[in-house]
């Protein structure tokens, strides 16, 4: 349970980083269509990558590759629905 606090945390700080960077840069008229696609593109790559290593954890038989699955899920989860959101902001 530990191992999955950890990762989920990490995960999730990471996540609300780069939201935030995007929600500051992104300013002019279009500015919600530059943070829906900036957000989606770097959740696709976070989840990618989350999936890739609970692969090679799985392979490996390592404890901590159901933790990177389920890491996975809640970012993509809770990722695209502050994409969603944050297009709403003005």
């Amino acid at each position: 349970m530990e191992e999955i606090k950890k990762v989920a945390g990490i995960n999730l700080a990471i996540l609300l980083g780069y939201m935030l960077l995007i929600n500051v840069a992104n300013t002019g008229p279009e500015r919600g269509l530059g943070v829906a696609i900036f957000s989606a593109m770097l959740i696709v790559v976070q989840v990618g990558l989350n999936m890739l290593v609970a692969i090679i954890y799985f392979v490996q038989k390592k404890r901590s590759a159901k933790s990177y699955l389920l890491s996975a899920l809640i970012v993509l989860i809770i990722g695209f629905s502050a994409c969603l959101g944050s297009t709403m902001i003005e």
